[in-house]
């Protein structure tokens, strides 16, 4: 009976520690959907075009920081934001950059990257 009792603790602290490490993982995957985007920014069709390309770039960049090693992700993560929020500067008006700020700050928040960020 004990030793069924210490297996059993055994496995229950097992799963708790597996299911905390899948936690404290944090993912850096990005899915913009341009669409709304535009509808938010009220994009012209040329704007369009071109915020859908550096959305793209920046989706493409995010998901190579998420496969990085954790040493190099921050570094990668950084990048990818300042070098997203440089082109949307140069590609939007100063009043729909200032609404896509509130955006990726959003984004950045919930997903849990300040830290990344920040660093």
């Amino acid at each position: 009976m004990k030793k069924m009792f210490l297996t059993a603790a055994a496995v229950f602290g097992f799963a708790v520690a597996s299911v905390a490490a899948d936690n404290n993982a944090v993912s850096t995957k990005v899915n913009v959907n341009t669409a709304k985007l535009s509808e938010y920014l009220d994009l012209s069709a040329a704007q369009y075009d071109n915020v859908e390309a550096i959305n793209e770039h920046f989706e493409s960049e995010m998901a190579a920081a998420d496969n990085a090693s954790d040493d190099k992700k921050a570094a990668k993560v950084r990048k990818a934001v300042l070098g997203n929020c440089k082109l949307m500067k140069e590609a939007l008006s100063k009043e729909q950059y200032s609404k896509y700020l509130s955006v990726i700050n959003a984004t950045i928040s919930n997903k849990g990257l300040n830290e990344m960020i920040n660093e």
